[in-house]
């Protein structure tokens, strides 16, 4: 008898996963400020559908964001790429999904006094036990404007570089760590009442608080700028700031370890887009390039062999400078390899 009721348990327990696992399951969590909110709710129970054919459309690529205008809200929409079918498991089972994640993190740095768009919910949508579809929904911020031009230096505001490097001492000290804290991520918006400067952190998927570590810490600052002018203003300022203020002993040392993380930075992303380019063009260029790259990393590691004579030197730097020009120059935007390097116009040798 006790047999029998165990395989009748059994057979429940496998139709109920396999229920599971056929079953098309929706998650939703709604910031509590707007569980009353009745047209929000609508909207959220028809994300989907709204989503496809409605909206106006901000950004699309990996992820795709969209802006609706609801009776009372003016809201941002981030609906972020399928996962692949490994991460889709792990998004399931044992990570919380980006989407999560973007509305746990906005929700923290506003619980430590900073800014962020309100955080309104976000959905996730499951297929087979696996993550499908997520999104994440939160306020949309009329009055506010991009760090790109200030930060790329196309524009010239040292007031708001100021201002920006002590909300980032502030924000250290705080122990929020953005992952990818670079001008597409920080909004800003002036308060002329006040006569301040209040910041905005986006895209808080990938980010995390932590207690302040000097070289994590210096290292968040090297996605700032491609512009050396921009970054050395403002780790002065940081530096200054975080000496003065909060008492570290900070010192113009701390300055140059700033500067060469964001050359070490920009460097990879300069190879990352020079071989990108590359692998883009058509069978022979790609061969022809491929074979480039690898004679301009071999005649960097010849020169720094110290019995070569003046002239095999010269001729390897010709050999590199031409080809630092042909594919690399043009994604060179931090110049650090003429810096670094000397590299300048093509060799006439």
């Amino acid at each position: 008898m006790t047999k029998s009721i165990n395989f009748a348990a059994r057979l429940v327990e496998v139709h109920n996963m396999r229920n599971f696992f056929k079953r098309h399951t929706i998650k939703t969590v709604i910031a509590p400020e707007y569980e009353t909110n009745r047209d929000m709710l609508e909207f959220v129970d028809k994300i989907q559908e709204r989503f496809d054919g409605e909206g106006e459309l901000i950004f699309h690529g990996r992820n795709t964001l969209k802006r609706f205008e609801l009776k009372n809200d003016d809201i941002i929409v981030k609906k972020f790429a399928k996962p692949n079918f490994i991460n889709s498991i792990v998004y399931a089972a044992f990570r919380k999904s980006k989407a999560e994640r973007s509305y746990i993190n906005s929700r923290g740095i506003i619980e430590r006094g900073f800014h962020s768009p309100t955080p309104i919910a976000y959905i996730e949508e499951y297929k087979y036990g696996k993550l499908s579809d997520s999104y994440y929904i939160c306020e949309y911020l009329k009055e506010s404007n991009s760090m790109r031009p200030y930060l790329d230096g196309i524009e010239k505001n040292d007031a708001l570089l100021m201002a920006f490097s002590r909300y980032t001492a502030e924000l250290h000290c705080e122990g929020i760590l953005h992952k990818d804290y670079s001008p597409g991520n920080i909004l800003w918006e002036y308060d002329e009442n006040s006569n301040a400067y209040a910041f905005y952190l986006v895209d808080t998927n990938r980010m995390k608080f932590v207690e302040y570590n000097d070289k994590k810490y210096l290292k968040n600052l090297s996605r700032l700028s491609f512009s050396s002018q921009v970054s050395t203003f403002i780790a002065k300022e940081y530096v200054a700031y975080m000496r003065t203020v909060k008492h570290m002993p900070m010192t113009s040392k701390t300055v140059e370890t700033i500067n060469e993380y964001a050359d070490c930075f920009f460097l990879r992303k300069t190879y990352k887009y020079a071989l990108r380019n590359i692998l883009k063009q058509p069978f022979l260029l790609r061969i022809k390039g491929l074979w480039d790259a690898g004679r301009f990393f071999i005649c960097k590691n010849l020169k720094l062999c110290k019995k070569l004579s003046k002239r095999i030197a010269d001729t390897l730097f010709s050999v590199e400078n031409n080809i630092y020009i042909r594919y690399i120059y043009q994604y060179d935007t931090r110049k650090v390899l003429i810096r670094r390097c000397n590299y300048g116009e093509i060799s006439k040798k």
